[in-house]
């Protein structure tokens, strides 16, 4: 009887273990795929901050969109 709990108690641990350790990889490859910045949001970025003219503004806004 004490044998039987005994297993049954490390099976439930390593479940806990293994579902924790998916939580954990999900959320971090979500993060991941979320906060991707790639050229195009950095250039827009720049072009909010900078303040450079319109024309600028516009063009780099229209390139985020589409690219």
């Amino acid at each position: 009887m004490i044998f039987q709990s005994f297993i049954l108690e490390n099976l439930v641990f390593l479940c806990m273990k293994i579902i924790n350790l998916i939580i954990v990889v999900g959320l971090y490859y979500g993060f991941m795929t979320i906060f991707s910045i790639g050229p195009s949001y950095l250039f827009l970025l720049r072009a909010r901050l900078v303040e450079e003219g319109t024309e600028k503004k516009i063009s780099t806004t229209t390139g985020f969109i589409t690219g």
